[in-house]
């Protein structure tokens, strides 16, 4: 099948001019002589001069072939290329997007570690104050001993103001006697 088709197109055609086509038109139209004698010689297929020759074109063979192929190479060429362009482009979009992520992640995970050394500040500042600082039962006997200081503090001034009250009555008697 192959070589039928390379074969056919290996072969020369002519070129159809307007006086070859009206040749075979009358070749195929008429079929006796005196119809053709009845056409003028120019319509006939006959050139005025018997010089001329017919012209031959060669059809390239493969040709369609390798055009083919050479078309296919380069449409899948450019259906790769484009798909690689696009896959970059989302490959970068994407390492984008996790590199934000991780730099979100690590930014909260500092916070984190600032949050955890001022809790543990806290907590190292709570269990020195809980050393120093006094319980329950010391503020209450501190209470007790305050009240019973002011206690004593209004005696002692209550008996201060009767000594004073008294001597205050001595000193008047002493003058109402002289």
């Amino acid at each position: 099948m192959a070589s039928r088709t390379l074969l056919r197109v290996s072969r020369a055609r002519p070129i159809l001019t307007p006086s070859t086509t009206a040749r075979r038109n009358v070749q195929t139209d008429s079929t006796t002589p005196s119809a053709a004698a009845s056409i003028p010689p120019t319509q006939r297929g006959f050139a005025p001069s018997a010089n001329v020759q017919p012209i031959v074109v060669k059809q390239r063979g493969p040709g369609f072939f390798r055009g083919g192929i050479v078309g296919f190479l380069l449409g899948i060429s450019l259906a790769g290329a484009t798909a690689y362009v696009y896959l970059l482009d989302e490959y970068q979009q994407s390492s984008h997007s996790l590199l934000s992520s991780v730099e979100d992640l690590q930014r909260s995970t500092n916070k984190l570690k600032e949050h955890t050394k001022s809790i543990e500040k806290v907590e190292k500042e709570v269990k020195s104050l809980e050393g120093k600082a006094a319980t329950k039962e010391e503020v209450e006997a501190l209470r007790r001993e305050l009240l019973k200081a002011i206690d004593d503090v209004n005696v002692s001034h209550l008996e201060l103001k009767t000594q004073v009250w008294e001597i205050g009555q001595d000193v008047n008697a002493a003058k109402q006697r002289r």
